[in-house]
């Protein structure tokens, strides 16, 4: 007999009718029901558990790897961990875990044939000892992507060092300008030696202390390297894109003859030029390249032919460009000053320093990026600041806005090698995760750690 229930409204039939189960008891009901049929399962879901699984809720220690069983099986007491803090030193931390100093002693002997371990903080150690305190076996992870592994008995000692596994990750970052370039890339969990890397790359085109504008854009196809499964350091900056009001800049890293990197534009022109665009860090300009200024010191207007950079008294100053230096000293209302030559066209003038370097004498030649001085206020100065000027053929420039020549181009014979290069990582610029803000994970390469190095010593057990 089929009966019909209308939600709208309550049949008759249960019109005055008592309920056998209230909402709650019925709540509790089901609650039981459900807990036996979990506490109790039924025979037929027991083969429907697959083996995998049952075996990862319950491992058997017998099924772990030998090694890792006898470090488990190892008591707490006999096995001694220490994580290197700056200015330790080996034998120090040796003395720290009562190691006796004959067995520290042999340690180090056995260490040198495969070279004795420079300590980083932030280094590992474990030691393991017997029951009687005697080292049996002690390991070091370092950062130099290294591991020694130290087998200690009465009468040999057995050293070994070997690479660790590294894997190069290639990433890429996307993000543009809110604050300043190092909060945006360190926001992504980058490093500022990516910032840095970065800065130096474009320094012939961009100073990333004063050019960058909200809203600029930045893309970096960069290296990270982890040993084993840890952080081990950042790699090169494969190529790179800089946006800055509206002009775009691009690098792309090219190895030369002998392994080093290298950074060119879309032609394959230098991104190097012969000069640097700023020879210091600065805050900011304090007096630009003009014909007409107010002297802060004298009261007269006159010419000011150079550029003011303010900065903290002992900020480095550095070499613009390869030359020899044809003055070194005080030069009256420029105070001590250096004044470099470059090949017979352009000269670069340092004035108001607080020192100068001792590389920087007169008639020393320096290099691109070469200490030269520190900020000061020495002369006719009112505070510290670097004088910045510069002439091209016997006259005048402004540093900040001459077109500065570029350096070496990609060889002709290896043009074809750069441009497949170059379309390579354009292609990840352009087509991986477009339009993403964030950093990415483009690749990911192992790199052969190659055979370790071992080495034996003996010892006079007498002396134990």
């Amino acid at each position: 007999k089929m009966m019909v229930f209308n939600s709208g409204s309550k049949s008759k039939n249960f019109r005055g009718r008592k309920r056998g189960f209230p909402l709650i008891r019925s709540f509790l009901f089901l609650c039981a029901v459900f807990i036996v049929w979990i506490l109790i399962p039924g025979t037929d879901k027991k083969n429907d558990v697959p083996q995998l699984q049952e075996a990862t809720l319950l491992p058997d220690i017998s099924e772990v790897k030998p090694h890792l069983q006898d470090v488990l099986e190892t008591p707490i007491d006999n096995f001694l961990t220490h994580v290197v803090k700056p200015g330790e030193t080996f034998s120090g931390i040796m003395s720290l875990c009562e190691i006796p100093a004959e067995w520290a002693s042999d340690i180090l002997r056995s260490l040198k044939p495969i070279g004795i371990p420079v300590l980083f903080p932030g280094d590992s150690l474990v030691v393991v000892k017997d029951t009687g305190g005697k080292p049996r076996e002690l390991e070091l992870l370092s950062k130099k992507q290294c591991r020694y592994q130290v087998e200690l008995s009465d009468s040999l000692i057995k050293a070994r060092k070997s690479l660790l596994e590294i894997s190069s990750y290639t990433c890429l970052l996307n993000g543009v300008l809110e604050t300043s370039l190092s909060e945006e890339i360190w926001k992504y969990g980058v490093g500022d030696v990516i910032t840095g890397k970065l800065a130096d790359i474009f320094a012939w085109d961009i100073n990333f202390f004063i050019d960058p504008r909200k809203g600029d854009s930045f893309q970096i196809l960069f290296e990270q390297k982890f040993a084993e499964g840890r952080f081990a350091g950042y790699g090169d900056i494969l190529a790179a894109r800089y946006v800055n009001n509206g002009k775009q800049f691009s690098a792309f890293g090219f190895r030369d003859s002998v392994g080093r990197m290298r950074y060119y534009d879309e032609n394959g022109k230098a991104l190097q030029k012969q000069f640097l665009k700023a020879p210091l860090r600065f805050n900011r300009i304090s007096s630009g390249f003009t014909n007409k200024r107010k002297h802060p010191v004298l009261g007269i207007v006159r010419p000011h032919l150079g550029i003011d950079y303010a900065a903290p008294a002992g900020t480095p100053v550095y070499a613009s460009a390869d030359g020899k230096v044809t003055l070194s000293g005080w030069n009256g209302g420029y105070g001590n000053m250096v004044i470099i030559s470059h090949g017979g066209v352009y000269e670069t003038y340092y004035g108001h320093l607080q020192s100068i370097s001792a590389k920087a004498k007169t008639g020393a030649r320096v290099a691109q990026g070469d200490l030269v001085g520190f900020v000061g206020s020495t002369g006719l100065s009112t505070g510290p600041h670097l004088d910045y000027r510069m002439k091209q053929h016997g006259k005048f420039v402004n540093p900040a806005t001459i077109s500065m020549p570029s350096g070496s181009a990609v060889n002709a014979d290896r043009l074809p090698d750069f441009q497949r290069t170059r379309q390579a990582y354009i292609a990840a610029l352009e087509m991986r995760f477009p339009n993403q803000l964030g950093m990415y994970i483009v690749d990911i390469e192992k790199m052969d750690a190659g055979e370790p190095l071992v080495y034996q010593l003996y010892r006079d057990s007498g002396n134990n």
